[in-house]
């Protein structure tokens, strides 16, 4: 059902007239209810557009841009980051930033700090464990493969020592044979 917002009507009082509220829903400007649109809300022109489209087919303009922040893909209309509340504005964000004193900021940064080299301790252990399984599953094949080795070689020498039983008794019975005639 792709058109514009405006000519769509309220769910409600079937009034036209719809107002843009978010990313894919609207409020009726008479009767105040909040109506759900299928589709994406071009923030530029306000014509719906299917949902998981990129860029409107109205105006062609993006319907998602990046978060400076954290590089999350957000509704082009969102005024802040939906992951971490950062304004998405750029203006907006460096005033946010330089709004802080610098003890502020360097509080900020040493939080910072000290969460990413949590994650970083986190992720170095698991790294670890998943290197020290593979390890473990290394030796395990390499015991497997020295037992199956020392299984055949106990076999080809009982086989030789049989073999050899074998021929010196055909030997001996030989010599008896031809000592007898």
């Amino acid at each position: 059902m792709p058109g514009f917002l405006s000519d769509t009507l309220c769910k409600n009082c079937d009034s036209a007239g719809l107002e843009l509220q978010s990313e894919s829903t609207a409020v009726c400007r008479y009767c105040g209810t909040v109506n759900t649109v299928t589709g994406i809300i071009c923030p530029y022109c306000e014509f719906i557009n299917v949902a998981g489209a990129q860029i409107c087919e109205s105006c062609h303009q993006s319907l998602r841009r990046k978060c400076p922040n954290c590089n999350t893909l957000n509704w082009a209309g969102a005024e802040q980051c939906m992951r971490c509340q950062n304004p998405l504005d750029v203006v907006a964000s460096l005033g946010a930033r330089y709004a802080t004193d610098t003890a502020g900021r360097l509080r900020a940064q040493q939080r910072d700090a000290a969460s990413i080299r949590a994650k970083e301790s986190f992720d170095a252990d698991k790294r670890t464990a998943e290197f020290n399984a593979i390890e473990e599953r290394r030796q395990q094949h390499l015991h497997q493969a020295i037992d199956v080795r020392d299984g055949q070689q106990r076999f080809w020498t009982a086989a030789l020592i049989v073999l050899g039983f074998i021929v010196i008794v055909g030997a001996i019975i030989g010599l008896v044979l031809l000592t007898a005639h």
